[in-house]
């Protein structure tokens, strides 16, 4: 883990580009990944932490895991080793628990997980805290529901309501 803190506005900006509300910026989303380690970090809240049925995936990758808290909402309020509804990513979300896989491994492996995480998860970046300490992770999240929650933060009106 670093102890540089985050910039939410950069990550915000890459999240957006990530999940196509903006133009692609890759180097810029690069050099920022690599710049504070996330492309090293996971952070893992469901199926793929260690002894869950997932597990394997990341098994061969190796490194260390650590203890972490992160931002957004649990689309059904809970998530257990075995089950996990997906998560809706919002800087201003409610804080869960979850691990940081820290892994040179991960580096190589960005391809891989994304395809088998599929169309409807997105590998974005958030601030993750562990203790005292802030830094980035890659984190896959519900792809409509970060979008929708991305596009409250620009103050749109994403709900079917009438107000």
């Amino acid at each position: 883990m670093t102890g540089a803190a985050t910039s939410l506005a950069q990550i915000i900006a890459i999240n957006r580009r990530r999940i196509g509300l903006d133009p692609a910026d890759n180097q810029l989303d690069d050099r920022y990944s690599v710049s504070t380690g996330a492309t090293n970090r996971l952070c893992v809240y469901g199926r793929m932490r260690p002894g869950g049925p997932d597990a394997h995936v990341l098994q061969p990758l190796g490194g260390e895991w650590t203890e972490a808290t992160f931002p957004g909402y649990l689309q059904d309020g809970s998530c257990s080793i075995d089950q996990c509804p997906g998560l809706a990513w919002t800087p201003s979300g409610d804080m869960n628990h979850g691990l940081i896989l820290s892994s040179p491994g991960l580096q190589d492996a960005w391809h891989d997980l994304d395809a088998k995480e599929g169309s409807h998860l997105i590998r974005l970046l958030t601030p993750v805290f562990a203790g005292d300490t802030e830094t980035v992770a890659n984190i896959y999240v519900s792809r409509d529901a970060t979008e929708a929650q991305l596009l409250m933060l620009d103050g749109l009106n994403v709900h079917d309501d009438k107000d």
